[in-house]
């Protein structure tokens, strides 16, 4: 136990400081079906677990405009999402002239989500005592995860430049970003925790 986690964490240092080798590293694996979608359910749950820890400690005031989601409902918007934009980040790359396919970008998410989901986790804990610092972190850790993205998008498709991976990464959100508020047009922002009038 101690040994697997002493190999997650020098894998983590590595994926920081040279996220293209990690991603390398990575997409020379041979990784089952099961393997894969069982990983991506975990950093769904890992993501969900942070989210309602955040909601319990820093709830937010009534006033305050921001959708407020159950654990299941936060859990199946999480999965629908990191799944249509895995999806995107094939499609859009392979657009651009990438040849990565939906495993090889599968692995790289799953486990940069894995990663986030742990900084998210300090982050959280780290407010209770220094919430200065937190937002800190907070900003150095989304910053980090995008830095990572592009790397691990650069080498799944092989591109030969980050620029190229900018604007599949780009093209992805704004795709989901349109789907989202399409949906969010259908479902109803009373469904979503927001007023009508919103």
């Amino acid at each position: 136990m101690g040994a697997g986690m002493s190999v997650l964490a020098d894998f983590a240092l590595l994926t920081v400081r040279t996220p293209g080798e990690a991603a390398r590293r990575l997409l020379e694996r041979s990784w089952s079906r099961e393997v894969l979608w069982t990983a991506f359910l975990l950093s769904v749950v890992l993501n969900t677990l942070v989210y309602t820890l955040q909601q319990v400690l820093f709830p937010l005031p009534a006033e305050v405009l921001v959708p407020r989601f159950s654990p299941g409902v936060y859990f199946a918007l999480m999965m629908a999402v990191q799944i249509g934009f895995i999806a995107m980040l094939t499609t859009t790359g392979r657009w651009l002239g990438g040849d990565g396919d939906l495993k090889a970008l599968l692995v790289l998410v799953v486990w940069l989500q894995l990663l986030q989901a742990a900084a998210n986790a300090v982050v959280s804990f780290v407010f209770l005592v220094l919430p200065i610092l937190a937002a800190l972190l907070n900003l150095g850790v989304n910053l980090l995860a995008f830095f990572i993205l592009l790397h691990f998008v650069k080498e799944a498709h092989s591109f030969g430049s980050v620029w190229r991976a900018l604007g599949v990464v780009l093209m992805a959100s704004l795709i989901l970003l349109f789907a989202a508020i399409f949906l969010a047009g259908l479902i109803g922002p009373a469904n979503l925790g927001l007023p009508d009038n919103v």
